[in-house]
Order: structure tokens, then C-alpha cells, then sequence
């Protein structure tokens, strides 16, 4: 299949293009740039490189967070804008599971954060039976108190967890002693994970409509607070 990936969750946009023939064209994220302004270019870019058009696309996929309500409605907005135009079928992946297969293959218990600030983590669990196996959830996506989480995985007799994710780097001071963190560049979504989450996905039966695809926000904007309290943003 012809495929696109993209995830805008974070600061450090992830985009990939695999080819039917079997080559992976990943775009270098830039966590200086604009997922606004240099998103569309970018694909437009990974396209040219894989010497496709958007009309030779079999399946478009896009990261739903959790993450930066910003960014995430920038990548679903693109992808479902995309998706429309060139008559492709759209799925919606976890980031963090995306997050969760840059983790080493010798790691058989995984942990996945990300900063959901107000003292809360979104957090997803993985393992595996053996050293290479299939990473498998354990736990759904969702969003709970930092401590709490900690607290889980130092459970007594708790096994070595591996933790990464974009929110490691300030939370890292917070990490039990079981917990092992990922090197730097294993925190964020990798285009070529997201292509084989795709292809997953595909492989599953899921299709999304794209008219009701939506990102997995978990709890409201700070604004929204302030609003249902109130209060002005």
C-alpha cells in the first residue's frame, strides 16, 4: 500500500510516506518549525520524494494525541482535508502508542507519558512476553496524577519499566527508582512506527470517517475551564 502518516501531537511533527514497493520516505522533524505554515508543504515534500500523488495514496493516517490541542487539530484538519480531496481512506492512531514503539526491543514492560499539566501525565502501558515480541497495551490511553502514576510502578515487586514520551525530559525527577528512561530521542512519534501502526490499523479492519474523527483530547483546554467556570480565557 501506498501510505501516509502524519502525527502533529507534539512539538516534533512526525510525517512518513511508504510506497507499495516497500520504501519509507520519513521527514526529519524540526522542533523549531510551524506545524501550521509548514505541515502541508512537508507532505507535499514526502510525496515528491516517494514519486507519488496525493491520488496515489491507499490509506492516509493521523496521530489523535493525547497532546497539544493545537497541533492535533492542525494534523486532523490536514489529513481529513486530504483524505476528502483525493477520496482515501482515513484512520485516527494513539500517539502514544506510536510513542511506545521506539521503545528497545529488549524492553518488556513500557510505560508512555506525555506533560498533561495541573500535576496530571497522559500515560499509556505495553509489554511483552519475551525479548523482540509484539508490543501489546496493557492499559487504555488515558490521563491521571502524576503521583499516582509513579506510584504504580513502584509497586512492591514491580519489574523494570521503560519510560519515555515527550513529557519525560521534565518529569524525569519524578521517575521511581524500576523505572528506566529512554534516550532523548526515543520521546516523541517516529513516521516510520506510524507507518506500521497504519498498517495495523488497516490490517484490523479499521476504517474512520473522516466526518467524525476526532482527537483524543481526554479533558478540556484550560480556556474551557475558565469559560465553564465563569471566567474569561
Amino acid at each position: 500500500m501506498n501510505i501516509l502518516a502524519l502525527d502533529t501531537s507534539t512539538d516534533r511533527a512526525a510525517l512518513a510516506v511508504a510506497t507499495a514497493a516497500g520504501s519509507i520516505h520519513a521527514a526529519t522533524p524540526d522542533p523549531t518549525s510551524r506545524h501550521g505554515r509548514n505541515l502541508v508543504p512537508a507532505i507535499g515534500a514526502a510525496l515528491r520524494a516517494a514519486g507519488l500523488a496525493a491520488r496515489d495514496l491507499d490509506l492516509i493516517a493521523v496521530g489523535l494525541g493525547p497532546g497539544s490541542y493545537t497541533g492535533l487539530r492542525i494534523g486532523l484538519t490536514a489529513a481529513k482535508t486530504l483524505a476528502y480531496v483525493a477520496q482515501v481512506p482515513l484512520v485516527g492512531l494513539d500517539s502514544l502508542e506510536a510513542i511506545a514503539r521506539n521503545a528497545p526491543a529488549e524492553a518488556l514492560r513500557v510505560s508512555v507519558i506525555a506533560d498533561a499539566q495541573r500535576g496530571d501525565v497522559y500515560t499509556a502501558d505495553f509489554r511483552r512476553s519475551g525479548p523482540s515480541g509484539p508490543l501489546l497495551r496493557t492499559s487504555p490511553t488515558r490521563i491521571e496524577p502524576l503521583a499516582r502514576w509513579s506510584a504504580h510502578l513502584s509497586e512492591p515487586g514491580s519489574e523494570p519499566v521503560d519510560v519515555l514520551g515527550p513529557g519525560l525530559d521534565r518529569l524525569r525527577p519524578e521517575l521511581p527508582g524500576n523505572a528506566r528512561a529512554a534516550a532523548p530521542g526515543a520521546n516523541w512519534p517516529d513516521g516510520r512506527h506510524l507507518i506500521g501502526l497504519a498498517r495495523d490499523a488497516w490490517d484490523g479492519g479499521r476504517r474512520d470517517d473522516p466526518w467524525f474523527l476526532e482527537p483524543f483530547y481526554l479533558r478540556r483546554s484550560a480556556a474551557e475551564d475558565q469559560w465553564q467556570g465563569g471566567g474569561k480565557p
